[in-house]
């Protein structure tokens, strides 16, 4: 049987749905029921679902602007000489370091008031994460304001700190105490309390940042930690969103469960009618050809001459059992490419076995239902090969 020949390959689809008929059965139902379940679903869902929509928004933002002035000239700076916004600053021509705190919000309210409080922390503090300890602390007020703010405008706090000056303070501070094992910090902390009115609802917010000031040798770093900008919604709806019907799912998924539903009648009735049978000497040849694939290692295409007269013919029943003679007696099976027969020599005996039908011409009748033919696929296998 040639594999692709389609006569034969229809002979196999027939032989495997009638040795599985129940199971193509539920296979074919089991989808069905999967395509109109998707179908379903998709049909009875809602037409509308709800959200939440806002219809006014409030953004609050924050940032640190600085900047020193040279107060001495040197071939570097003139006097005078304004540097903003530097990662680092020197002690000696800047001691002194000017910042603003600057504070934004936009949105819904109309008018916002903003108390800001500007506080210069000194510190020494040792160990890392939850362990950390603070040794001492010393609090100076910078600056505190309190202003009426309109959407789209800032509210500005400005402050002066004299880092020489706070350098020297924490030395002493440190000379009074002994000495402490911890790290001294330095930074300038703002807290903003921002109170406003929405549709009649007060909201209150507040942030604290940092100016972090780290004096070093010769220069002093300085880097900022802000909140940054926020967006807070502060009045939100419910509204009413239509849903689109995907109806590929709906029609597709009934076109699905209707075709499987068909099918899976469809092979009822082809088993009622014997449709699906398939002749004894067709089902001994799809086995013959199984066996010979699955043993292809032990057989050899060849010719066998006749037997002698002293020559004895044992007769198997199977392809598998001539195989086990061949392996037994470490030889090989010879496919005799007239006949069909396969052949196993040892010494003076002929071991032989002859499918029914050595080949299934591209003539047989597809839709034959002979009477013996279900016996054929659903009984005894007739060459008595166990693989299937």
């Amino acid at each position: 049987m040639g594999t692709g020949d389609d006569s034969a390959w229809v002979l196999r689809s027939r032989h495997l749905l009638a040795q599985h008929l129940a199971v193509a059965v539920v296979v074919c139902l089991v989808l069905a029921g999967a395509g109109g379940f998707v179908a379903y679903a998709e049909y009875s869902a809602p037409d509308t679902t709800t959200e939440q929509r806002v219809t006014a928004s409030w953004t609050t933002d924050s940032s640190f602007a600085h900047q020193a002035t040279v107060e001495r000239s040197t071939r570097a700076f003139e006097a005078g000489t304004i540097l903003r916004n530097r990662s680092a600053y020197l002690f000696r021509v800047t001691p002194a370091l000017a910042g603003e705190h600057r504070f934004r919000h936009e949105g819904a309210p109309e008018a916002a008031t903003v108390a800001t409080d500007v506080r210069l922390v000194k510190r020494s503090i040792g160990g890392t994460g939850d362990d950390r300890t603070e040794f001492w602390r010393v609090t100076d007020s910078l600056a505190s304001e309190e202003t009426t703010v309109a959407p789209g405008e800032s509210a500005r706090t400005s402050f002066r700190v004299n880092v020489s000056q706070q350098r020297n303070e924490t030395r002493q501070i440190e000379r009074e105490l002994g000495g402490t094992p911890g790290r001294i910090e330095l930074f300038v902390r703002v807290t903003t309390r921002v109170t406003t009115t929405v549709d009649g609802e007060q909201l209150e917010r507040s942030r604290t940042e940092r100016l972090t000031i780290r004096p070093g040798t010769a220069t002093y770093a300085v880097a900022a930690n802000t909140t940054g900008r926020q967006a807070e919604p502060v009045r939100t709806e419910t509204v009413s969103v239509p849903v689109e019907k995907n109806t590929a799912r709906i029609y597709g998924g009934a076109a699905f469960a209707a075709f499987s539903l068909l099918a899976a009648a469809g092979l009822v009735f082809a088993d009622r009618r014997d449709q699906l049978a398939v002749p004894p000497e067709t089902v001994a040849a799809l086995q013959t050809e199984r066996t010979r694939d699955r043993f292809d290692e032990w057989i050899s295409v060849g010719r066998v001459p006749e037997p002698d007269d002293d020559e004895r013919v044992v007769t198997v029943d199977s392809l598998a059992d001539l195989v086990d003679v061949a392996i037994d007696s470490d030889r090989r099976v010879i496919e005799d490419g007239d006949d069909g027969r396969f052949v196993v020599l040892v010494d003076r005996v002929r071991y032989c076995y002859e499918p029914r039908a050595p080949t299934i011409d591209s003539t047989d009748s597809v839709g034959d239902g002979s009477n013996g033919a279900t016996d054929a696929v659903g009984g005894d296998d007739p060459t008595g090969d166990d693989d299937s």
